[in-house]
């Protein structure tokens, strides 16, 4: 059953039924201005196929495509010069007729074979990549240790004493130590564009907040090897590659103890710049994002 029956239908696109409509209302204008605009100049309308969801406005790819020019659309039947797979779900199903889009016309379809970004496919991807990975046996486990919902974004991790009985539906986790000083945890956000990191994020929360999503500062960092090595840098993309994430962001963690970094979260559908960055590295950022983007999948 495709996401259609959840959806209603604006002038152009499907919107999901919570979207408010004043929501609905701006992109269907933006879209009607992109066309009235291209008309009298004697531009081509060109459009980014976002399916099956049609991505919010503070997601990244959203953000690219206005500052490019582009419109979104999430209905395969209008013509459109790239595509990628949108799909806000940890086990994402609703793939076939972009397969169907990519067989018929041999177009790319972004991501569109990363269909499972949860925890514990995330720390095999780990395992595969890095040769180490965050999971424990809770059960013969000594010590610290994290249980999470396998669930993608949750944010539902909680700090346990091992050994304990495993209960189902959550996966067990190395306790990693991302402190920086006495007062604040530091995760790295990994940008990714198709075999390149053109940038990352610097997310700070309060040590008594680490498994919140409640960052209250972040910084832009272009300079990629200022945080991570070569060889973490080809990991990380060997990462991507084997999770066939071609668009997305990795929350990344380095134990404050052995130095490690850890994935533990891959994003297919990332929302960014964070909203605690300064105006200025905003604009950095979408700057960054739209020149990688041109260069990966233009």
């Amino acid at each position: 059953m495709y996401f259609i029956a959840k959806y209603r239908r604006g002038i152009f696109n499907r919107y999901r039924k919570g979207m408010p409509a004043t929501e609905m209302l701006l992109k269907d204008l933006n879209a009607l201005f992109l066309m009235v605009r291209n008309a009298i100049t004697g531009k081509r309308t060109k459009r980014i196929l976002a399916h099956p969801h049609f991505p919010s406005r503070g997601s990244t790819i959203y953000r690219i495509a206005i500052s490019m020019g582009f419109e979104v659309t999430n209905k395969p039947s209008r013509s459109f010069d790239l595509a990628i797979y949108w799909e806000y779900a940890t086990e994402r199903t609703e793939y076939e007729l972009l397969e169907s889009v990519s067989a018929k016309s041999e177009q790319r379809v972004i991501n569109l074979y990363n269909r499972n970004s949860a925890k514990d496919q995330v720390d095999d991807w780990m395992q595969g990549s890095f040769g180490y990975s965050t999971r424990v046996d809770p059960e013969a486990y000594s010590g610290e240790a994290v249980r999470k919902s396998f669930t993608n974004a949750v944010h539902d991790g909680r700090l346990i004493h091992c050994p304990t009985k495993p209960e189902t539906g959550f996966i067990y986790q190395k306790f990693i130590d991302s402190s920086v000083n006495d007062k604040e945890v530091m995760d790295l956000r990994v940008v990714i564009m198709g075999k390149e990191i053109p940038h990352l994020y610097l997310n700070y929360r309060e040590n008594d907040q680490r498994f919140k999503n409640v960052p209250y500062r972040a910084e832009l960092c272009q300079n990629i090897h200022e945080q991570l090595s070569e060889e973490e840098v080809s990991q990380l993309l060997k990462f991507c590659a084997l999770a066939k994430l071609e668009f997305g962001e990795l929350d990344v963690l380095r134990d404050c103890h052995d130095q490690l970094i850890y994935v533990v979260d891959a994003n297919n559908t990332p929302q960014g710049p964070p909203k605690h960055l300064p105006a200025a590295q905003k604009k950095q950022a979408m700057e960054s994002y739209v020149s990688s983007f041109r260069r990966q999948f233009m």
